[in-house]
C-alpha cells in the first residue's frame, strides 16, 4: 500500500512540475501590457477609412496572419500625423477681430 501511495504522489508531483511552466506561459502578462501601452499612446487617434484600407491590405498581404502587428503598424503610420495636425491646429494663434 505504501509503495502505491508513493508512486501516486510521485506521479502527481511530476505532472505538477511539468505543468507549471505551461501555466506560466499562458499567464504571461507582458504582451497584454505592451498592447495596453500602445492603446494609451494612440488613444486620441481616430480610425479613418484610409487607415482601414491600409490595415486590410496588410492583413490580406499576410494571408490573415499578424493582424495585431498590422494594427500596430497602422497606428504607428497614421496617428503621429493626426497628432501633429491636431497640435498645429491647437497652437495656431487665434485671429483677433478687426474693427
Amino acid at each position: 500500500m505504501k509503495h502505491s501511495l508513493k508512486l501516486a504522489l510521485g506521479l502527481t508531483g511530476l505532472c505538477l512540475a511539468l505543468a507549471a511552466p505551461m501555466l506560466r506561459a499562458e499567464g504571461d502578462a507582458a504582451p497584454t501590457i505592451e498592447r495596453e501601452r500602445a492603446m494609451q499612446r494612440y488613444k486620441s487617434c481616430h480610425f479613418t477609412d484610409e487607415m482601414g484600407q491600409y490595415l486590410y491590405q496588410c492583413v490580406k498581404k499576410n494571408d490573415g496572419f499578424g493582424t495585431h502587428w498590422c494594427y500596430d503598424e497602422t497606428l504607428e503610420t497614421f496617428c503621429p500625423a493626426q497628432a501633429a495636425a491636431r497640435k498645429a491646429a491647437e497652437s495656431a494663434p487665434e485671429q483677433k477681430p478687426t474693427n
